[in-house]
């Protein structure tokens, strides 16, 4: 047997499509689980725009998420990205908005969407405090399901427990 470790560069490896849209799906599932109230997708090229919407779009259905494309306007056009706004309620985007409107671009001046991205809560005054309660029940068909395993395979049921 060979370790692909061993023989092989990873580096070399790594699929940009696949890349940005496993960590869309990683942030989906975040922002379903109300784990998170915004994600940013990664920033990529506006030419990309059409290998990633389809499936990105795919995602976020089966999450019960939302997506909204940041076209970065503010941005030199050759320098511009593109990201997606990721979200679950529809303030949360508001929210973003009403930043944006205030002169600043996460690309620039990334601590003023700090609170809308959820960091640095766990650390906050009284965070020990905070009881936890989702705002409403998780109903997401699962994305690593479709993508990793065969129909029926993923969640294992539980008939195929070792007793």
């Amino acid at each position: 047997m060979i370790e692909i470790s061993r023989s092989v560069d990873l580096g070399k490896l790594i699929d940009r499509k696949s890349f940005m849209l496993g960590m869309m799906t990683s942030f989906a599932e975040c922002l379903a689980g109300e784990c998170k109230r915004c994600a940013f997708s990664p920033p990529f090229y506006p030419e990309d725009l059409h290998l990633l919407k389809p499936e990105a779009e795919r995602i976020v259905a089966e999450q019960g998420v939302e997506l909204w494309l940041e076209e970065n306007n503010d941005i030199k056009t050759e320098n511009r990205v593109y990201w997606w706004v990721m979200y679950k309620y529809p303030e949360v985007l508001e929210e973003y908005h009403a930043i944006r409107k205030n002169g600043f671009n996460p690309a620039f001046e990334f601590d003023a969407f700090r609170g809308l991205l959820s960091y640095g809560r766990i650390w906050g005054d009284n965070a020990d405090q905070v009881v936890p309660r989702m705002r409403e029940e998780e109903n997401i068909m699962g994305t690593v399901s479709r993508i990793l395993f065969q129909p029926g395979d993923w969640p294992v049921n539980q008939e195929a427990r070792l007793t």
